[in-house]
């Protein structure tokens, strides 16, 4: 039988990888935590980050605001899609042999979460669409000592559809342990643990 997924989807420094981390610890039960940040850093360096803008791996389109706050977007090219493809492919194999999931999404565009809703094969999943306002995201963009890239938060922000989700959850005010306790206790598969 497929494994279970619960799936995190919000902006980057909206706290997804935080809440996953409460959610394993949580559970009673064994959660693989797979995110977009780990098939990044699968690229060689010269290929995630291409500093000269356009290229066939991923890179960040940066601009600025006419109000002077930095707008950086994730692109990608062929090589970028094909690691986006083999991210649902591998998430799916690990369901397929029976693990549990957490997947830890942040859509670069409009196609990313579709694509998730149409793939996805776990036998249950609960959809979880991590919010706060842009204010907040940028604060705590400029605190992270991991993945920082200033304007990150800004350029995707907004992209996720607003409608389809299990939850819908503010985390502004919330501690990344009572936001997976907050999950727990909203999804069904999970309330049996």
């Amino acid at each position: 039988m497929s494994g279970r997924a619960i799936v995190l989807v919000g902006v980057s420094s909206v706290g997804k990888t935080s809440v996953s981390e409460q959610l394993q610890l949580q559970l009673s039960e064994p959660f693989l935590h797979v995110g977009l940040d780990h098939f990044l850093a699968m690229f060689p360096q010269r290929w995630k980050g291409q500093e000269f803008g356009p290229g066939p791996g991923m890179w960040y389109d940066d601009t600025i605001d006419p109000d002077g706050a930095a707008r950086g977007r994730i692109r990608y090219g062929d090589a970028g899609r094909r690691v986006l493809a083999g991210m649902r492919g591998a998430v799916n194999a690990l369901l397929a042999a029976g693990n549990d999931v957490i997947l830890d999404e942040m859509p670069l565009d409009e196609t990313i979460v579709p694509g998730w809703r149409r793939d996805l094969r776990a036998s249950a999943s609960f959809w979880v669409h991590l919010t706060a306002p842009l204010e907040v995201l940028e604060q705590r963009e400029r605190s992270r000592t991991r993945g920082q890239h200033i304007g990150n938060a800004r350029g995707h922000y907004g992209i996720a559809p607003d409608d389809g989700w299990d939850l819908t959850l503010p985390v502004a005010k919330l501690t990344p342990d009572e936001a997976a306790a907050r999950i727990i206790d909203a999804a069904p598969f999970l309330r049996a643990e």
